[in-house]
Order: C-alpha cells, then structure tokens, then sequence
C-alpha cells in the first residue's frame, strides 16, 4: 500500500512540474493547465485507489 501510495505521489508531482513548466512557457493558459491537472490528477488517483483495492482482495485470496 505504501509503494502504491508513492507512486501516484511521485506521477501528481511529475504531472505539477509538467504542467506548471508549459504554464511558464506560455503554452497552455491558466484555465487549460487547472483543467489538465484536475484530468490527470484523478485518473492517477483513481488508479491508485484501483491498484490499492486490487491489492487488498489479493491479500484477501492468500490468506484463505
């Protein structure tokens, strides 16, 4: 769960440095790069909460 947890960090980091980079350059406006970060961002999480809750049935499976 850590690892999981880590990992999305590290993508929403990646995805702020990204987008904040093409913000400063002019190349999205303000409105499109809150619009790419609110995109971006909830697929990572949503698939960090996926893979969590993958993880915890496969956990489950093991056990019994």
């Amino acid at each position: 769960m850590k690892q999981i947890l880590i990992f999305c960090a590290t993508f929403v980091i990646l995805l702020l440095a990204v987008v904040g980079c093409m913000y400063i350059f002019d190349v999205l406006s303000f409105d499109a790069s809150k619009t790419a970060v609110l995109k971006i961002g909830g697929a990572i999480v949503l698939l960090g909460v996926c893979s969590a809750l993958i993880t915890l049935l496969m956990r489950v499976n093991k056990e019994q």
